[in-house]
């Protein structure tokens, strides 16, 4: 049978398997230790960061126990490892500090065993509480031909600790960790303010399957406060504005009474590679969609939630339903033919009650194995189980969409 020593040995060895990944990638990220400050981050999505720390430690050869204070209270102890060569770690002692009758931080005592003098202790560890996210701000010309969008990437440090003239390093991507903890550690002060920092340059790179974002300048993240830096932008970014009607058709669909459909309304961002916005992959996040009225006054038109994007890829944000545009959806026949396929016929109505004309893309979803008999637009077939039609409503006109479609049960 184990001793309990042999079973904490294997548990130890399982974690520090998964976390090898964490710091095989933070290992690998630009720059030389002599232009880092004496605290480097780098920051995951997912509540967890990993942490490097050069501690001013006049140690000579032979055994040591070397207390370091004012870490963060959610530091994982079995995490941290000793980047100075011909130095061992044996052993951490963990301890929770108070300042004032409350908690200061977190404090551990590292049993060394050191072969050469050293002056710097350089040491490495994973803390929750630290996170980040990207978000979107897209502000739309009042001819909807252009816009200016910013990427910005927002940091909350609940670690309870203070990281001060820190590099920082955001991580785009998802790291297999032993266990989730964006929840644990989303809660934050009420009272935190959100700094909005004077857009130092964000370098990126990708590595090893992921893409990591440095900022150029050293920041300073508070105990219990929030971040917001500038990663990415342009002006006079090319967009499209559509308008798309999505439906769906099944083979013993039958529509009894007339029915009102949502138009909405999405932008098409372009991103040419020789520019800011697309020469980067952009990591996921909320777009807000902005556009001044008639008065100059911005006004949201909406939200939309983007993947992580390559470089250069077309950004598509559905920003809400039209309120001039509207269709009514009406089944007008339905027969059983011989060869056991359905047929069924279909209209819908689209009223464009704006001075500007405008196309409408009629997207139908049908099930089955299916063919276009006969429409009055041209079908231009999306995929196996989608067409579409391309609808042209004039200002203040109606225009009618019709179409015939067989479908047979797969």
């Amino acid at each position: 049978m184990d001793t309990p020593e042999q079973r904490s040995s294997r548990t130890g060895s399982r974690r520090v398997a998964a976390i090898g990944l964490i710091f095989a990638l933070a290992a690998a990220l630009p720059g030389s230790a002599q232009e880092r400050p004496a605290t480097s981050l780098t920051v995951y999505a997912q509540g967890l960061a990993l942490v490097r720390a050069e501690l001013e430690r006049s140690l000579p050869a032979g055994t040591h126990a070397v207390r370091i204070d004012r870490l963060p209270t959610s530091v994982e102890q079995a995490s941290l490892v000793v980047l100075n060569g011909g130095t061992v770690l044996h052993g951490v002692r963990g301890y929770r500090t108070y300042e004032g009758g409350s908690a200061g931080g977190a404090s551990m005592v590292l049993d060394l065993e050191v072969s050469e003098p050293i002056q710097t202790l350089r040491i490495a560890y994973l803390t929750g509480g630290l996170d980040w996210s990207a978000s979107y701000t897209m502000q739309v010309a009042p001819d909807e031909r252009s816009a200016r969008i910013d990427g910005y990437a927002s940091i909350t440090n609940g670690s309870g600790a203070r990281f001060a003239d820190a590099e920082l390093q955001l991580l785009a991507g998802d790291v297999n960790i032993a266990s989730p903890r964006r929840q644990v550690y989303r809660a934050m002060d009420a009272a935190a303010a959100q700094v909005v920092s004077a857009a130092p340059e964000v370098l990126e790179e990708a590595f090893s399957g992921y893409h990591v974002y440095t900022v150029s300048e050293p920041l300073t993240l508070e105990a219990a406060g929030s971040r917001r830096i500038r990663l990415m932008g342009g002006d006079a970014i090319a967009v499209v504005k559509e308008h798309v009607l999505t439906g769906g058709v099944s083979p013993r669909q039958r529509q009894a009474e007339p029915q009102p459909v949502a138009v909405g309304i999405r932008y098409r961002v372009a991103r040419a590679p020789e520019t800011e916005l697309g020469a980067v992959p952009l990591p996921g996040g909320m777009v807000r969609i902005y556009k001044p009225d008639d008065a100059g006054r911005l006004q949201l038109l909406g939200m939309a939630r983007i993947g992580n994007s390559p470089a250069g890829q077309e950004l598509v944000l559905p920003v809400g339903r039209a309120f001039d545009v509207t269709a009514v959806r009406v089944q007008t026949g339905f027969r059983r033919v011989a060869d056991g396929a359905r047929e069924s016929d279909w209209s819908l109505k689209l009223t464009n009650a704006s001075d500007q004309q405008t196309t409408v893309q009629v997207i139908e979803r049908i099930g089955g194995d299916w063919t276009i008999l006969s429409s009055s637009h041209d079908p231009q077939i999306m995929s196996a189980a989608a067409v579409r039609f391309d609808v042209m409503v004039p200002a203040g006109g109606e225009v009618e969409l019709r179409y015939s479609v067989s479908i047979r049960n797969q």
